[in-house]
């Protein structure tokens, strides 16, 4: 059995499995901004099984798998034993399958092109060689003599806020765990291929990096990024345990293993860290929320405060295919932080902080990652980087301020300018409304 006929052989079983009760679509956060709120749930899922089944579905049921930002509230919601979450994800897969033809496998490798493009100059307009290759060695892993304790998996876009990654590094050597590093564009989970509906491919990807995981030789096997760890739960490693009855596999969130290890920080919170501190959460992953919070908890000085508004998505990127609601998320948080008396809102995604540091000039709280406190209590340090070019208002500035990098690493002025400029027209200022507040406030 190959990967595609894995996948084929589970969306028959979710597809059987489903009672379309509509649980799961009544509890999804997406329903209303894509316009299906009042679509009556048992023909939504109908139509997300015949979809599942190789057919044209409904067109409630094709917007809200296009819509799915990974929320996960739907998998609670189901008394079936179905995870809606992965049946969503297989139907809008098998969509793009039916629709995409010869252009499914064009889409998929442009996607991942472009990705890749940026994480390699974004990074790059940050650091010098010698901490690139700390933080994605080119061997595609951390050469060591011994077997480490952890296998840290990267994933791709966390490069491009690489002050998170130096501090979770930086964290695990300072309580005594070895480690060895892979990811980067070398060790892709499949998840740009899969979103494309190019399974074989996605499935070449992720099941190349679960062997380079496994080949490492780690007891642990821990995960930074979100949507790798979605990835490998809901397609690689279910896919993999049937191709190769190998059950063996697991990746863990580093959040959740750093919680396991809560005793062997403590001693290394030695600065009070004086913040009242809320968090952006995302709902997507709840053990990584709670592992952050029990973590946060232990600092000393740390003031946890929860902020009464939505909590959707597994990243905030997830949530692109509707940016009213989107940026109503943000605007809405924002506004609670504030009323708050927040100090600070804590990112826990690399995604997130892409999307929301650069509104620290804006309002009267400072945003920053959840990694940045955990270090500061530590005596860890790692700049921002990223913030700072994309708190500049002048694209000129910006390349100015990365020349002595471009010329390093030898990048294209011109690339690395549309990039960072592309980035910088992402930024959008906050909404009148709430300026209009903090100003009077």
């Amino acid at each position: 059995m190959d990967f595609v006929e894995a996948l084929k052989e589970r969306m028959d079983e979710i597809a059987s499995a489903c009672t379309a009760c509509g649980k799961c679509f009544t509890a999804c956060p997406m329903t209303e901004p894509v316009g299906i709120a009042s679509a009556e749930p048992t023909g939504v899922l109908h139509g997300m099984i015949d979809l599942l089944r190789g057919g044209e579905g409904t067109d409630e049921a094709v917007r809200w798998g296009a819509a799915c930002s990974s929320s996960g509230l739907c998998v609670e919601a189901c008394d079936y034993g179905v995870d809606p979450r992965m049946l969503v994800r297989l139907a809008n897969y098998a969509r793009l399958q039916r629709i995409g033809g010869a252009a499914v496998k064009s889409n998929a490798m442009k996607s991942f092109r472009a990705m890749a493009k940026t994480v390699r100059i974004v990074s790059r307009l940050q650091l010098p060689k010698a901490e690139i290759d700390r933080l994605q060695p080119a061997t595609g892993v951390r050469v060591m003599t011994s077997t480490p304790d952890v296998a840290l998996y990267t994933g791709c876009n966390i490069h491009k806020t690489p002050h998170i990654l130096v501090l979770c590094l930086d964290v695990l050597e300072r309580i005594g765990v070895t480690y060895q590093v892979i990811g980067g564009t070398s060790a892709c989970c499949g998840v740009n291929q899969f979103r494309a509906g190019d399974g074989e491919t996605s499935g070449r990807a992720g099941l190349s990096t679960l062997t380079q995981i496994q080949a490492i030789g780690a007891q642990r096997k821990v995960s930074w990024c979100p949507s790798c760890q979605s990835q490998f739960d809901e397609i690689i490693i279910p896919n993999y345990e049937k191709m190769t009855q190998d059950t063996s596999f697991h990746l863990q969130p580093f959040y959740e293993y750093l919680e396991e290890r809560l005793e062997l920080l403590r001693p290394h919170f030695k600065k009070t860290v004086n913040k009242t501190v809320a968090l952006n959460e995302r709902p997507g992953l709840p053990g990584v929320t709670r592992a952050v919070k029990n973590i946060l908890q232990a600092i000393p000085g740390i003031k946890l405060v929860e902020l009464d508004v939505p909590r959707v998505g597994l990243m905030v990127n997830y949530l692109t295919v509707t940016p009213k609601f989107k940026d109503q998320l943000r605007e809405k948080e924002f506004r609670a932080a504030a009323d708050a008396g927040v100090t600070t809102l804590a990112t826990v995604f690399h995604a997130c902080h892409r999307e929301l540091c650069h509104y620290e000039k804006d309002v009267s709280f400072e945003i920053i990652n959840v990694m940045e406190i955990i270090g500061e209590s530590m005596g860890l340090h790692a700049e921002d980087i990223y913030k700072r070019i994309k708190m500049m208002d002048d694209i000129n500035h910006m390349i100015d301020g990365c020349r002595e990098l471009i010329a390093e690493h030898n990048l294209d002025i011109d690339e690395a300018r549309d990039i960072l400029l592309a980035d910088q027209l992402a930024a959008k200022p906050l909404q009148g409304e709430f300026m209009e507040q903090e100003e009077h406030s």
